[in-house]
């Protein structure tokens, strides 16, 4: 696996750093509230083949105007002091610990006291949308934008734990898969779409009608055939909203489409572990099926197969060498 790919940047030089900020955000303008004496700042970008991760700091209070954010749907973590944002007519205020959701197309100024650092995820608006539209099986009408405020506790847990695999996986000079990267990304997606208020997220409450037999067993087909899609895929593939797709499974399976997705790829991985070769080993296995989370992937592992995927591999090996 390859290296995930690392920018940093620490320089007094102001001029230096608000070009190299433009050009992992968008365009804007900078003004120290204050003297502009020894300024510094402190950027690093981390792209590890899933979402840009920025970390920011100045040395000194500072007001940004971004414009209408062009292109941005931005998460903004603040790991130290206090902001604030506003968009529009929307104003917020956060400090350590919270996220808040920044959303493209709209006016936006923020203002950074002199211990506010940030680590930030840039998602990718397109597959955001296009990832609303499919659990809406329709078409958007108008541009999302998240409500700007912070993430409530349950989404800034989970998106914490998120956003420290990606910071893990680029300490151990490791680039996902397709797979795992797959499923990490529509994971972070899913998360803000499904636990922070937008446009939509009234569309996406709304009741949906089961799916029809025939549909959950075409979703099945496809998810056996290509066990690298992910469950939205496949509710598109086959015509249906990603809610009606889940109710359809609830309906005539008594389980849910991504448990069966899960089960799908957990064969996959048992079939690898009982036939491996010299270079097969667990973490690579469960990365190459889509399992970013490697506890987890045990967790599931072991109550689908009463064994822990090591103790597979070992008892293979061992067959191996008495064969």
């Amino acid at each position: 696996m390859a290296a995930a790919h690392k920018t940093l940047l620490r320089t007094s030089d102001l001029a230096e750093a608000i070009d190299a900020v433009s050009a992992v955000y968008c365009p804007h303008e900078v003004k120290v509230r204050g003297s502009n004496r020894g300024v510094s700042a402190a950027l690093e970008v981390i792209r590890g083949g899933i979402h840009p991760v920025v970390g920011l700091r100045y040395s000194a209070p500072v007001r940004i105007d971004a414009g209408d954010f062009p292109q941005l749907m931005l998460m903004m973590t603040c790991v130290d002091g206090s902001a604030t944002a506003v968009q529009q007519d929307s104003s917020v205020a956060w400090h350590r610990g919270q996220t808040v959701p920044q959303s493209p197309g709209l006016s936006t100024q923020l203002d950074f006291d002199a211990r506010f650092a940030q680590t930030s995820v840039r998602l990718d608006i397109e597959r955001l949308e296009a990832l609303c539209s499919r659990w809406l099986n329709v078409p958007l009408d108008a541009p999302l934008r998240f409500e700007l405020r912070p993430f409530s506790a349950e989404l800034e847990t989970a998106w914490a734990q998120a956003v420290g695999l990606i910071l893990t996986y680029e300490r151990m000079n490791i680039v996902l898969p397709r797979a795992a990267a797959a499923s990490l990304d529509e994971f972070m997606l899913s998360l803000v779409l499904a636990q922070h208020p937008h446009n939509y997220s009234d569309d996406l409450r709304s009741l949906s009608r089961a799916a029809l037999p025939r549909m959950v067993r075409e979703a099945e087909h496809w998810m056996r055939t290509d066990p690298e899609t992910s469950v939205s895929a496949v509710a598109a593939r086959v015509g249906v909203s990603l809610r009606s797709l889940e109710a359809g499974f609830r309906e005539w399976r008594q389980t849910t489409p991504t448990q069966y997705l899960r089960q799908v790829r957990l064969d996959a991985a048992r079939a690898q572990l009982l036939a491996p070769s010299e270079s097969t080993a667990v973490t690579s296995v469960a990365l190459a099926n889509g399992f970013f989370h490697l506890p987890r992937f045990s967790a599931y592992y072991r109550t689908a197969f009463d064994e822990t995927p090591v103790q597979t591999l070992r008892r293979s090996r061992r067959k191996e060498i008495l064969a």
